[in-house]
This record gives structure tokens, C-alpha cells and sequence, in this order.
């Protein structure tokens, strides 16, 4: 959960070198298959798009690890709700550790470290560390999405509806 208006949030990571992730389309299609070839990084590499109660996130931040088959991502949904006057933001964050190839051979996917308490700790620590966050505390949610699906009529565009 993050406190601040979007243009803070936004502020924070990039002071922390996150980026916002590219939209998925060809001309990012054709990025990830030159990053992939070449084994480097895609600082701006698109992230599926996953769904919270219907909608998708407002904001998407990746951070690369010079390949584009390790990196860390956010995505950042704005609720509707204030907290002592200020806004309020949830994230996911995942931490892609290797791709792997469907079973079918027909698509690629990355694995992501199982690990999630870590990578929430981690996106924090790492706020912390660039001094762009001022305070960081681990919050328990009993309403949190628990898995996600895609929904037969979105597979083709990368969605996810978690609940």
C-alpha cells in the first residue's frame, strides 16, 4: 500500500531507477525479442496486464536486471478510498527470475520466484534506500486477491482477473 498522489508515487520510483512499463504492442513485441536475442535488459519491458475487481492497474513500474528474463515489476491500482487525506494506492509485485516455453512450444512465459513476501520487502527496502519513501510497515489485508485467472475472452490480450 502506498500514501501520495499519483505524481508522488511516480517521483518515487523513478528516483529509485523503476520505469513505467511499456504497453504491449508490436513495436514492444519487437524490443522484447531484440532483448531476448541479445540477453540484455529492456528497461521499460511491458508487463501482462492483470485485473483488480474488473479493472486494470493504473500505473505499471518494472525495474530490469540487464536481461530481460530477470526483472522486477509493480503493478499499482488507486482506490477510492483516503487515508488521513490522502490518496491510496495497492501493488503487486512480482519478481521474474527466467522465462520458460509453454509445453505446446507456442509461447514463452517467465517464472516468478515464489517467494512474493520477499519481493513485497524488497520494492520497499528499496524506496527506503533512495530515500524517496519515509516510512515502510508490512499491513495484513484479509480481502486480498489469493490467485488470479485469465478469463476465456481476454487470453489473446494478456489479462488476468484476480480474486
Amino acid at each position: 500500500m502506498f500514501l501520495g498522489t499519483r505524481t508522488q508515487l511516480q517521483a518515487a520510483f523513478w528516483e529509485a531507477n523503476w520505469f513505467e512499463a511499456d504497453d504491449v504492442n508490436v513495436k514492444s513485441a519487437i524490443k522484447v525479442a531484440q532483448a531476448t536475442v541479445r540477453q540484455t535488459g529492456y528497461t521499460k519491458a511491458p508487463v501482462s496486464t492483470l485485473l483488480l475487481e474488473g479493472r486494470p492497474p493504473d500505473l505499471v513500474f518494472q525495474k530490469s536486471l540487464n536481461t530481460f528474463a530477470k526483472r522486477h515489476h509493480l503493478r499499482v491500482c488507486k482506490l477510492p478510498q483516503m487515508y488521513h487525506g490522502q490518496e491510496v494506492w495497492i501493488g503487486a509485485a512480482t519478481h521474474d527470475i527466467a522465462t520458460s516455453i509453454s509445453r505446446a512450444n507456442t509461447k514463452w512465459s517467465h517464472r516468478i520466484d515464489p517467494h512474493i513476501d520477499r519481493e513485497r520487502e524488497w520494492v520497499g527496502t528499496d524506496l527506503l534506500f533512495v530515500g524517496t519513501a519515509k516510512s515502510y510497515a508490512m499491513v495484513t489485508a484479509r480481502a486480498l486477491p489469493r490467485s488470479c485467472r485469465m478469463p476465456p475472452e481476454t487470453k489473446s490480450s494478456r489479462m488476468a482477473e484476480c480474486g
